[in-house]
């Protein structure tokens, strides 16, 4: 059996891991530790100019109507 010993990080070498992977920690007994390796969820790709032009022109927070009109609508005559 092969003892890895923590370094002054707080750091242990896995055997077989390679870099950039991530792990699930449990506490499985006093002691005992239950590792899980973490598969992270592919990443959305990236909008390209002109999806993000798009989104722009739509203008989803521009009033649907001048404030001459919001003004006649909500104001007593």
């Amino acid at each position: 059996m092969k003892v890895q010993t923590i370094d002054a990080k707080r750091r242990l070498v896995l055997p077989g891991a390679q870099p950039g992977e991530c792990y699930e920690v449990r506490v499985a007994g006093l002691g005992h530790y239950e590792l899980t390796k973490v598969i992270p969820a592919p990443r959305a790709p990236k909008p390209d100019p002109a999806e993000i032009d798009a989104l722009f022109a739509s203008a989803a927070l521009t009033p649907a109507m001048s404030s001459e009109q919001l003004r006649a609508l909500t104001r007593e005559p």
